[in-house]
């Protein structure tokens, strides 16, 4: 019988192989225990196949090995930002390289906070669930919009990081708390003021933004025109007196108040401000700020700031009874007080100050300005012209006012598919005259009667005509003059 050499050869060496890839197996740490017996034969008799099954196995898990890897810098990337932050006496805390839950927590936190800025929002909150779950959302533009949803730990761990940058009890969760910090990234520096109370599911948070990266508006930025500039120009001229900036809370009166700061000609005017908290830094005003866990109230500052000999005084809000006195008493004595009061209108602004115990013939004598605002967002350049309903379109054609650029919200990337996209404000300015000084002074003078007045020299829908102007000139929408509006008809 005549034998092929080569095929000896590749004979032994198969076997061979067999015999290497038993002891192969026997160093390998992961091969498996289960079915050893058969892996073993398999070895044996096909020694090079089960080699390159390992081979091919290994090459496996080096590419899934590097998936990972990247993967995990992508998502390191995505939460990890530029962003320090610092507590209330400004020394950093929070600070990244932690590992674990704790250091994702305060990733995802830090992602978050600059995210924040980066949408403009003024508000975040953090919502428990009763499922145990954590919603977070973001005030934008006035409006709400969820932005993730987290699990139970690690909605946990998140709360504990605000607390820790706050200065906060983090084993208090039942009793509200309030705490600051603030924050350097590309955004610019902004500070944030923390509150936290037990809610039914966990403990909510909420943070408001405070971020002063823009720097305060001109008057012509806030959406003041015509002659309501004129009014506003020439009102923070007055010697001594009150300009009072009324609405709800969110309706920008603050931004108002810094707006009508920048119109003030400090080379003659020595001006404090009494604020809470302090939102912008103003070079040229002296800036106190409220601090009621140190009993440094409004109040105090007030009578504390009139002995610095000021021309103007700003005050952040006239809340209080001894707050009203005392800043009604200093306009009458030679200064210009600044103010905002949180109420409807102009008539709920003299309500609310009849209940503050401020008389009616001190409203007559030292009011000189009222405005009432507020806030409508501003329409994307997503936008598209639309026709009006016929209510709307009767009350434009009698309104003097064109439907040419009337346009409503689409959506789009740039605004999160919200169709808008920023906020621009509608005032109605109440300039006392003699008439309504006349009428506030009167010994019969009720509500009833100052509202008729009022509505006898402005008008009764200065708001809602402002507003569609605005809507004339493809600024806003209808839909947005009617929701601010609604409640003032």
């Amino acid at each position: 019988m005549n034998y092929n050499p080569i095929l000896i050869l590749l004979l032994a060496a198969w076997m061979y192989s067999g015999v290497y890839v038993l002891d192969y197996i026997d160093r390998r740490a992961d091969a498996p225990e289960r079915g050893r017996d058969w892996l073993n034969l398999a070895a044996l008799l096909a020694g090079p196949l089960v080699i390159a099954a390992f081979l091919l196995y290994d090459m496996w898990g080096q590419l899934r090995e590097n998936f990972n890897s990247i993967f995990r810098k992508v998502n390191a990337r995505r939460y990890d930002v530029e962003i320090e932050l610092r507590d209330s006496r400004g020394q950093p805390v929070l600070e990244s390289g932690q590992h674990g839950e704790s250091g994702e927590a305060i990733l995802r936190l830090k992602h978050l906070l600059y995210e924040a800025l980066s949408k403009r929002a003024s508000d975040i909150f953090f919502d428990p669930k009763p499922n145990g779950t954590l919603v977070v959302r973001f005030r934008v533009d006035g409006a709400l919009r969820v932005v993730e949803e987290m699990n139970i730990n690690l909605g946990a761990s998140v709360i504990s990081a605000v607390k820790v940058a706050a200065g906060m009890d983090i084993t208090e969760k039942r009793r509200p708390q309030d705490g600051a910090f603030s924050a350097e990234s590309a955004k610019g520096p902004a500070s944030f003021r923390v509150a936290s109370v037990g809610a039914f599911g966990g403990e909510k948070i909420t943070i408001r933004v405070l971020a002063s990266s823009a720097g305060p508006l001109t008057l012509r930025d806030a959406g003041l025109t015509g002659e309501n500039l004129k009014i506003m120009q020439n009102a923070v001229r007055m010697p001594s007196g009150m300009i009072l900036i009324c609405g709800p809370t969110g309706s920008g009166k603050t931004t108002t108040l810094y707006a009508l700061l920048q119109a003030i000609d400090y080379s003659l005017k020595n001006v404090i401000s009494i604020e809470d908290p302090i939102e912008h830094v103003m070079e040229n005003i002296s800036q106190m700020e409220v601090n009621t866990k140190a009993d440094i109230t409004f109040a105090k500052l007030l009578r504390n700031a009139l002995r610095q000999n000021p021309d103007i005084i700003c005050l952040g809000e006239i809340r209080d009874e001894e707050t009203a006195e005392v800043s009604f008493h200093a306009a009458q004595t030679g200064h210009l007080i600044i103010a905002t009061v949180h109420s409807n209108d102009n008539l709920g602004t003299i309500d609310r100050l009849i209940n503050l115990g401020v008389p009616l013939r001190s409203v007559a004598a030292t009011l000189q300005l009222l405005v009432s605002q507020r806030l409508v967002r501003r329409l994307c350049h997503c936008k598209e012209h639309t026709e009006l309903a016929p209510e709307y379109a009767e009350y434009f054609r009698q309104a003097g006012l064109s439907t040419r650029n009337v346009c409503r919200p689409v959506g789009c990337r740039d605004c999160d598919g919200t169709g808008y996209a920023g906020r621009v404000a509608i005032f109605d300015l109440m300039v006392m005259n003699n008439s309504l000084r006349s009428t506030l002074e009167a010994e019969n003078a009720t509500l009833s009667s100052i509202k008729a007045e009022i509505e006898r020299e402005h008008g009764s829908s200065i708001m809602a005509y402002e507003g569609f102007k605005l809507v004339e000139a493809g600024i806003t929408s209808v839909e947005e003059v009617e929701r601010v509006t609604l409640n003032l008809e």
